[in-house]
């Protein structure tokens, strides 16, 4: 995914956190995303547990011809995250 003109000069686990917390804040369903607070805890700490992201909906919506309901995310990764701000 990264030009390999840069995998020398870019360190390659942030960008893949970059990638992932990207594909987070586009989710088709708004509880999927992160807050802005937790987006930047995300980029800033190695230490902040990161989620899975879903396929995108573009992808599901043309694979399905009917939209599949949507079940709620769990929010635990939300609440370890928001753990993560207070203490720090």
């Amino acid at each position: 995914m990264m030009d390999q003109t840069l995998s020398e000069t870019c360190n390659t686990n942030e960008f893949m956190r970059c990638v992932n917390v990207g594909q987070l804040c586009v989710q088709d369903d708004s509880s999927d995303r992160p807050t802005m607070a937790i987006f930047v805890v995300m980029l800033s700490s190695e230490a902040a547990t990161m989620p899975v992201p879903k396929e995108p909906a573009f992808f599901i919506k043309g694979a399905l011809s009917n939209k599949a309901s949507s079940t709620k995310p769990e929010e635990s990764w939300k609440s370890e995250i928001l753990v993560f701000i207070e203490e720090g």
